[in-house]
């Protein structure tokens, strides 16, 4: 999901983010006092978000996991970098744990995936990751290529060291450590026409 602009030219605490987004007509994230609006995915990130989902959930029901997968409407909350945002994917293994200002917002995500484009690869890869593992129960990236078979994930071995692995092809599978589950990339992109099969592995 990509950055909009920015709501006003000012300051806001989280809970008053949160009052504003209440009854707002559109979704916004909380970065460091100020409000960012987001504009909505393409068609393509759409039904690749919601693909990838449906996977997951299908592997860790079949596991007897004790895990939920969450949409892109789900508000994580990262407190060192005092930012409220949306991953187009996110799973929590185990119990809830939520922001005290409001049930809505999660603290304790075990693994998140985002949907790349052109304009967010480099944020999402970078800035975005260093929010992302800095909340304790954090434990995987995900990050996925909507325009050709491309995943790429980084699971945290222990403190400080990661583990990263990439896949590219439709018939290719990315074991995801965090949840033990394989997922085949022909279920991520089942719904994607015009795949670049033939493209480089390294597009965008």
């Amino acid at each position: 999901m990509s950055v909009a602009k920015n709501l006003v030219d000012q300051q806001y605490t989280f809970k008053e983010y949160l009052d504003l987004e209440e009854n707002a007509e559109y979704k916004s994230e909380y970065w460091n006092g100020t409000i960012v609006a987001i504009a909505g995915g393409t068609p393509n990130h759409n039904k690749v978000s919601n693909s990838i989902g449906t996977a997951i959930d299908i592997e860790i029901d079949k596991k007897n996991k004790n895990c939920t997968v969450y949409s892109s409407d789900q508000k994580v909350f990262i407190p060192d970098f005092n930012r409220g945002v949306y991953p187009d994917c996110m799973v929590l293994c185990g119990e809830e744990e939520t922001h005290e200002e409001s049930e809505a917002v999660i603290i304790n995500p075990s693994l998140i995936i985002e949907v790349l484009s052109k304009s967010t690869k480099e944020f999402d890869s970078n800035e975005k990751f260093e929010g992302y593992r800095s909340i304790p129960s954090f434990k995987e990236y995900v990050l996925v290529w909507q325009t050709i078979p491309k995943v790429q994930s980084w699971y945290k071995e222990t403190n400080g060291l990661w583990r990263i692995s990439s896949v590219f092809g439709l018939d290719k599978s990315i074991k995801l450590y965090s949840i033990d589950c394989e997922l085949a990339l022909k279920d991520i992109y089942k719904r994607i026409k015009d795949l670049g099969v033939k493209d480089s592995p390294k597009a965008y």
